[in-house]
């Protein structure tokens, strides 16, 4: 059977050929260490990761390539981020109520270990998934400020540039999740405001797994918690201070930022203003069809233009993992099922601890594809859980 891929919240699949061809020969013709030496190799090595920065930085709206640093994934990136600016200090950090276990659980480690206060901005009252005048309120003293940009449950997309400019009344630094909309969203890093932003490679950035990116806005103070090797400065102890080689330390993934330089130039050539354009195509056709089955309920925003390519769901009388593998085994369709890894979003929504199913929608998604899936759950809602699985 084949599969019908709407994980993509997750992973993105399939990848670009060009992001495939172009790991491939950089392993069979630039397999050296950039940074690292002059002969030939490792010039070509040293150029594929400068031409992919380049691409990358023109793509998510950053002027300076250099402001971008080349990490093994958003979690890797977010870590630098935090621990850096945090440190063993103490202090008040506040965040939204659906940031995803990658700065939950290090925001949670900081407050145990230093006696920090972490406070969680709730959703606004009349549904926004983000409460602004609560924030505005609990910016005050606060050392930090961490958004995501879009929850990965529901898709919702959070107002960062508002967000933004409370935290510049207040002195307050902002670092951005944007591991769900780099890729997706049209609108610019820089144009955010923010202090920092982080993303994954392999999901909208159509890249290879174990890429990722951190954006510093100039002027930023981010100590490097990560020490060794840049090919630079080697006779000096301590790391060198000029960006992006500051935050490197360690043999890049050269093949994996090749990848990701070719997925760059894929999406540059597509446009992210048409990208988005047929995402919402997508989303409002799924969204309009789903309503329309008794017992399923849909999580989140009611419009599409604020979600992200991704929609949660339960079906009345079935756990979501039930529901996911009768997905994947009698229909072959692939979603994904449980707590996404954002606990704190869920008990948000009322849906801990079973969690949801996520629909999420990618690059290669066809409006037949959500038809397809839109079938299978209207048969799932039509079915008992108990007799569905006696028969798997």
């Amino acid at each position: 059977m084949s599969v019908l891929y709407l994980d993509n919240a997750a992973t993105s699949d399939p990848k670009p050929a060009e992001v495939v061809l172009a790991v491939s020969a950089c392993m069979r013709d630039a397999n050296a260490n950039p940074g690292r030496g002059a002969h030939r190799r490792a010039v070509a090595a040293a150029r594929i990761v400068y031409e992919a920065r380049v691409r990358l930085t023109e793509l998510v709206g950053v002027a300076d390539p250099a402001q971008v640093v080349f990490t093994a994934g958003c979690t890797d990136a977010l870590h630098l981020a935090l621990r850096g600016l945090l440190g063993s200090e103490a202090g008040r950090v506040v965040c939204s109520a659906f940031e995803h276990n990658a700065v939950w659980r290090p925001l949670r480690d900081w407050a145990r270990r230093t006696g920090g206060e972490l406070v969680v901005i709730p959703p606004g009252r009349d549904g926004a998934p983000l409460d602004l005048d609560a924030l505005a309120g609990a910016a005050r003293r606060s050392r930090l400020c961490v958004l995501t940009h879009a929850s990965n449950v529901t898709g919702a997309i959070l107002p960062v540039a508002e967000a933004a400019e409370i935290c510049r009344r207040h002195a307050m630094a902002l670092l951005v999740d944007a591991a769900q909309t780099a890729g997706h969203l049209p609108e610019g890093w820089e144009a955010m405001g923010a202090s920092l932003v982080s993303c994954s490679g392999h999901k909208g950035l159509l890249g290879p797994q174990g890429t990722g990116l951190l954006y510093i806005r100039p002027g930023v103070d981010l100590p490097p918690v990560r020490l060794g090797g840049t090919g630079g400065n080697s006779e000096e102890d301590v790391p060198p201070a000029d960006l992006p080689e500051r935050y490197e330390a360690g043999t890049l993934n050269t093949p994996g930022i090749a990848g990701l330089g070719a997925a760059a130039n894929v999406l540059l050539r597509m446009g992210l203003p048409a990208r988005r354009r047929a995402e919402l195509d997508l989303l409002d056709g799924l969204l309009r069809n789903l309503r329309g089955i008794p017992g399923v309920q849909v999580i989140g925003p009611a419009a599409a233009r604020a979600r992200t390519g991704c929609v949660s769901l339960t079906v009345d009388g079935w756990d979501p993992a039930r529901v996911a593998d009768v997905l994947d085994q009698r229909f072959g369709i692939a979603t994904r099922a449980g707590l996404h890894c954002a606990p704190l979003a869920h008990r948000t929504l009322g849906t801990f601890p079973e969690g949801t199913v996520r629909v999420s929608a990618g690059w290669k998604t066809t409006p037949s594809d959500i038809e397809a899936v839109v079938r299978a759950l209207d048969w799932v809602a039509r079915h008992q859980e108990a007799d569905v699985c006696a028969s798997i």
